[in-house]
């Protein structure tokens, strides 16, 4: 099963208080869909039009309306300037579906850079008109460790007539990426080098939006978080076994979730306390079987502080150097489309009066804000009570 890393970084075209480009991400049953729509001019204006573009499309996606569709409405939706001659938006949009297999339809965006171990990849493009409209549509299999880039021509006019001629360049662009591969495969470092690149070139006044989206595929990874002891004792069994035997990274959160899974399973906790950060975050453990094991409210109090922080995704977190428990969790997690969340309804009296329902107990609201904020980043998230 093929899944993707996203990572996105923009420029605001200089003087300006919002991007003219716009990016979203969104899912089907059995896809991830990727769109990036560049607004014509830069401004509110150009943020409307870019923004009305994605919606549409990522709504119709995500409906079961086949691409091709979904094409046509735009290209019948969307005006073209007079004056100009040129559409109000372009876009590109990347289908990653579970089977490695993936659609790209490109519409006066720059070309899409495809890299196949550390090589550029060119896939046969099909040209249809749609409306007066050339649409570029391709095919082909995406495999583990595969790069694609999608970007607006913000990115491709960096340097034009100061330290370039005529721009960046697409051309020169791919070189740079192919050499850039040679360094790093991390997708965020690969991005966070090309957008400080063009804003240099732009002489840190860029003259237009400029967006990059970097996609990195991966072997489908998933976890599960099992935190809290469930209700009844008796099914204590059931759930432990039910979480050892996850086929994904396996995370505890709670002292005594640990305690269940350590007496029935026969795997010692180890704590290792010469890891304590200077934050009030308790300190991480492990057990065999077990990807982590962290405390429970504190550290997913802390967990959802981090996910708050990111608007597209979670690689919009910066994480370097110690890690305290709740940022191990976040990094482990940030690559999972699909988490599982097993809770238990048993409360924990030093957090919560026993006289109120466990729907009231701080661990149920922690689990209702962190299963929120993860699906607005695209993660499709079960919870399962016990």
């Amino acid at each position: 099963m093929i899944s993707a890393v996203v990572y996105k970084r923009n420029l605001n075209h200089y003087g300006e208080e919002v991007c003219g480009d716009n990016f979203q991400l969104g899912r089907t049953k059995d896809s991830k869909i990727i769109i990036l729509s560049d607004g014509l001019g830069s401004g509110i204006k150009a943020s409307i039009l870019s923004i009305l573009t994605t919606e549409i499309i990522c709504t119709m996606i995500e409906k079961g309306v086949e691409i091709e569709e979904v094409v046509d409405t735009i290209a019948m939706t969307l005006p073209v300037c007079q004056t100009r001659g040129i559409a109000y938006s372009t876009f590109t949009i990347v289908q990653i579906f579970k089977n490695g297999k993936v659609k790209i339809v490109n519409y006066d965006n720059p070309r899409t850079l495809i890299f196949k171990k550390g090589e550029m990849y060119n896939p046969t493009y099909k040209k249809s008109d749609i409306n007066g409209k050339c649409i570029k549509t391709c095919e082909f299999l995406l495999e583990k460790d595969d790069f694609i880039f999608i970007m607006s021509d913000g990115v491709l006019h960096a340097g034009l007539g100061n330290l370039m001629n005529f721009g960046w360049g697409i051309d020169n662009i791919n070189e740079y990426l192919k050499k850039m591969q040679r360094k790093t495969r991390d997708i965020k470092e690969l991005v966070d080098n090309m957008i400080e690149l063009t804003d240099s070139y732009y002489g840190f006044k860029p003259g237009d939006d400029a967006t990059i989206v970097g996609i990195k595929a991966t072997e489908k990874p998933k976890a599960m978080i099992f935190t809290g002891p469930p209700l009844d004792p008796k099914t204590d069994i059931y759930y432990v076994n039910k979480f050892l035997g996850y086929e994904g990274r396996k995370i505890i959160c709670g002292g005594t979730t640990s305690n269940i899974v350590s007496r029935i399973s026969k795997n010692e906790i180890n704590i290792d306390f010469s890891d304590i950060t200077t934050d009030s975050i308790p300190p991480a453990g492990s057990m065999d079987g077990v990807d982590l094991v962290t405390e429970g409210v504190l550290t997913i109090k802390a967990l959802i502080e981090l996910v708050k922080k990111c608007k597209n995704n979670m690689y919009e977190v910066d994480l370097r150097g110690k890690l305290n428990s709740a940022e191990k969790l976040f990094k482990l997690i940030r690559e999972c489309d699909d988490i599982d969340i097993l809770v238990g309804r048993k409360v924990n009296t030093f957090y919560h009066n026993p006289a109120l329902p466990f729907d009231m107990s701080i661990r149920s609201n922690l689990i209702r804000d962190f299963v929120e904020n993860l699906k607005k980043l695209g993660k499709q998230v079960n919870v399962e009570y016990c």
